[in-house]
């Protein structure tokens, strides 16, 4: 990326004496705020930033309920080093839980980085390249800075344009060689950034919006008179679609040399991942299979004239290839509905296509308006499923406290609620009472480090009298009752 201005600055910032007039308004604001973070010189000749800090990284779609508070890892040792000048990043930081979880982690550090257009994560001692799509998003979170975004606004290949104003401050897009939009917002008063803001896609929630807003302006950086000495933010939030998903308290330093951020050669060859789904049939008992594979499962339960999947989890490819294989089952029988346990991304990211796959979706009532809000959102930067293929949302709700049977006469499958569950409010169950087969996730999981909820899932069980010979959790293989009583009498020994 070249960081020279399109045309030398005389005493003011806001006349062009060497390009042949006057500087657009766009680019006076941009110089200007250049200015006010320490000197339009001293920013252009900055090639790398440093921050370190500490703060917080919130869990999307891991809350208790869909609008509660999302929960959240304590980062302390973050580091984030950057090499404008080469398109390259590099940041690592320890996270630990500050929530209930079958995985805890406890100061474990996390590192992943972008070497111009791969982006890799480090994974113990291996590293591994990550998608096209991580390594898009990656580079714009390298001007998801007030630093950043003025050098890339000040790029000869960039066009900065739609100068405005918003809420008393003044606004410009910024548009990159490679065609990423950036929104930038300058706080009237100061004449600093106060936030970016860019577009992304989610897999969950379509197209989304990144925002950075920035807060705590300090000097920073340099010694004495010698080396430049910049005014950058110390607190930096970043919202995707109005939810904070991370929150950092920092300094910078703009003068330490960071080394080489490139990635390995090996890595750099190597193909960037594609999705791979496996789907392994368990048969649990006549006409009720596990439907394995990879870290999350389902289940398909056939009746007379229809048949039942049980959590359409992890992703849409995993969703399609379990609907096709429960489908090359029982060919003579649709697949009528699709039970989700619970709203977490990761087991129901695959509902849009299980809609799109005509299944009529039951899950808790606290849920309903979360999935009328999924099924309608756009997903124009990655067509899904439902997108290439519109179908409405035909979904009927459990309530607490009352029962909702799937039944042909000769099989019954019991949906129930697990009360208090603290993981996710409206968390459900499934049980066939006459083969004695529980399905449930998350709140057991026999192969977990802990197992935080398994008391509470037996409480349910005994509460409820349920005569279960067999758990199916779908993390994991399957389970009975006394490996579930084992893992309560772990979690509280006497």
């Amino acid at each position: 990326m070249r960081r020279w201005p399109r045309c030398l600055i005389a005493s003011s910032v806001l006349f062009a004496v060497a390009c042949g007039g006057a500087a657009t308004p766009e680019l006076q604001l941009i110089e200007a705020a250049a200015e006010a973070m320490g000197g339009l010189r001293n920013v252009q000749q900055t090639t790398a930033l440093t921050v370190k800090g500490e703060g917080r990284v919130f869990r999307l779609g891991q809350n208790t309920r869909p609008r509660a508070d999302l929960p959240y890892y304590e980062v302390a040792d973050y580091l984030l080093q950057i090499d404008f000048a080469n398109q390259k990043w590099r940041l690592g930081q320890d996270r630990t839980s500050t929530f209930l979880t079958g995985s805890p982690v406890n100061g474990v550090r996390q590192t992943y980085g972008l070497d111009g257009d791969v982006a890799y994560d480090e994974q113990g001692d291996r590293t591994v390249r990550a998608s096209d799509q991580v390594a898009r998003d990656r580079w714009a979170e390298m001007y998801h800075n007030p630093l950043g975004i003025v050098l890339l606004a000040l790029d000869e290949t960039s066009t900065v344009s739609n100068l405005r104003e918003e809420g008393g401050q003044r606004v410009v897009d910024v548009v990159a060689a490679n065609g990423t939009q950036f929104t930038l917002y300058v706080a009237a008063d100061t004449g600093l950034p106060s936030k970016v803001v860019s577009s992304s896609y989610h897999p969950n929630l379509g197209d989304v919006t990144i925002e950075t807003e920035f807060e705590g302006y300090q000097e920073t950086g340099g010694l004495g008179g010698f080396q430049a000495r910049l005014i950058l933010p110390r607190q930096y939030t970043t919202n995707l679609d109005g939810l904070t998903v991370s929150q950092y308290t920092t300094t910078s330093d703009t003068t330490t040399a960071i080394g080489d951020l490139s990635v390995s050669s090996d890595v750099r060859a190597a193909s960037p991942p594609t999705e791979t789904v496996t789907v392994e049939v368990d048969e649990l008992a006549e006409g009720v299979w596990r439907l394995a594979g990879q870290s999350h499962h389902s289940a398909l339960v056939e009746f007379d004239e229809f048949l039942v999947l049980v959590e359409a989890p992890q992703s849409e490819a995993r969703t399609l290839a379990v609907i096709a294989r429960a489908r090359a089952l029982r060919p003579d029988k649709p697949l009528r509905y699709v039970i989700n346990t619970h709203h977490h991304f990761d087991h129901s990211a695959g509902i849009r296509a299980a809609v799109s796959e005509g299944l009529t979706v039951v899950t808790h009532r606290t849920s309903q308006a979360f999935f009328e809000d999924i099924v309608t959102r756009r997903h124009s930067v990655v067509e899904d499923a439902l997108t290439r293929n519109p179908q409405p949302l035909k979904i009927e709700t459990v309530s607490s406290g009352e029962p909702y049977d799937i039944t042909d006469g000769r099989r019954t499958l019991q949906i129930a609620t697990i009360v208090d569950d603290p993981h996710a409010e409206g968390m459900l169950m499934a049980y066939l009472p006459r083969e004695g087969i529980l399905f449930e996730v998350d709140a057991f999981s026999p192969t977990a480090a802990a197992s935080p909820f398994a008391a509470n899932l037996l409480k349910n069980i005994e509460d409820r009298s349920l005569r279960v010979t067999t758990i199916v959790p779908l993390h994991g293989e399957a389970a009975t009752l006394e490996d579930l009583r084992s893992a309560v009498r772990r979690e509280r020994p006497l």
